[in-house]
């Protein structure tokens, strides 16, 4: 298990990471997330041993591995690492890349495994200059795991690779971390990515650790309007809350439907997934004008009279054969479903 403890970093006066907390256990992968600047990367690089640890603890298997007065040096650390790019050694060829962090005998002979592992047994003499990207990304994942480190860091890895190839490496490098029960640690800004790959998300706002849990939860019932704007397709909305439910641009809502029925009565921004929202007919409801298919999502634009502003929002892509354009339909979330943010005019 790596333990993350009270971890801050300043770089000058600006601060990195402010009071950073989490556990990350074997043969799960953790995911890092968050905009540029929130802080990721650089705590990718505390847990490597890349930079030296100024406020905190960073523990591996309960040792410490950094902190203010410990500084154990990356190549004694049993960590592992894939960059953005690979970094692969350009004047070296793909078997002498993946072998190059092992010392004792028979590294070729470990390096040929794990290129057959990544299915790149017919590249071991080519150079990274005669790969593609996919490839070389894989020759990567080969190099750091070949010294079967007890921490895999990955730093956005698949972040320049098309999305056909992005899901097949993240599925293999997922399915090694729980073969072999290293620490997968992947930072991304991209949420499919997390939704995808991770068992457990630590999500990060300028140096700060918004909220960590498992990316279904974090997906269904966000406990902050950063997260629930990072997930889904979120749908904004300003409505007020009041004693017996809330006045939304869309209908009036049962309180159940909020994260936090016991919220304050008042103005607030209402923040839901497309895919929380489901429709029915109602002939007091607004009428339907258009319905556009936008991805795995409809687009659905309503207006209440001949007088009324129309109003766009997504909604699941099947709906039932009665929803169609013209017809009158409230709109209501599931339970728990929607995260209510405070206004300026509160």
């Amino acid at each position: 298990m790596l333990v993350v403890n009270k971890v801050s970093h300043r770089f000058s006066k600006n601060v990195a990471l402010n009071d950073i907390s989490f556990e990350c256990k074997a043969g799960e992968v953790t995911c890092l997330i968050g905009h540029s600047g929130c802080g990721k990367t650089t705590l990718l690089r505390l847990m490597a041993g890349l930079l030296p640890l100024q406020s905190g603890e960073i523990a591996l298997n309960g040792s410490t591995v950094a902190s203010p007065s410990v500084m154990v040096p990356p190549e004694l650390r049993s960590v592992g690492m894939v960059f953005q790019e690979g970094a692969l050694f350009p004047h070296m060829s793909v078997i002498d890349n993946v072998a190059f962090g092992l010392r004792e005998n028979g590294a070729k002979e470990r390096a040929h495994e794990w290129l057959a592992r990544v299915g790149l047994s017919d590249c071991a003499e080519r150079y990274p200059d005669s790969l593609s990207g996919g490839q070389r990304q894989r020759v990567a994942l080969a190099r750091a795991m070949a010294p079967e480190p007890a921490v895999l860091l990955f730093d956005e890895p698949y972040a320049n690779l098309d999305v056909p190839l992005r899901r097949t490496l993240r599925k293999d490098a997922r399915q090694i971390i729980r073969e072999t029960g290293a620490v997968g640690v992947f930072v991304t800004h991209d949420p499919d990515e997390v939704l995808a790959m991770g068992d457990n998300v630590v999500v990060l706002d300028q140096g700060v650790m918004v909220e960590s849990g498992t990316p279904q939860t974090l997906y269904e019932a966000p406990k902050s309007r950063y997260t629930a704007e990072l997930f889904g397709n979120p749908q904004m909305l300003e409505g007020i809350i009041h004693d017996d439910g809330i006045t939304s641009p869309l209908g009036e809502w049962d309180r159940n439907v909020l994260t936090d029925p016991t919220i304050a009565n008042g103005p607030v921004t209402l923040i839901v997934d497309a895919n929380q929202l489901m429709l029915e007919t109602d002939s007091e409801g607004p009428q339907i004008t258009h319905i556009d298919n936008i991805g795995g999502l409809n687009r659905v634009t309503v207006k209440h009279g001949l007088e009324d502003a129309s109003r766009d929002f997504g909604c699941p892509r099947d709906l039932s054969a009665d929803i169609v354009v013209g017809s009158r339909i409230r709109v209501t979330p599931k339970f728990g479903t929607v995260f209510a943010a405070r206004t300026l005019l509160d």
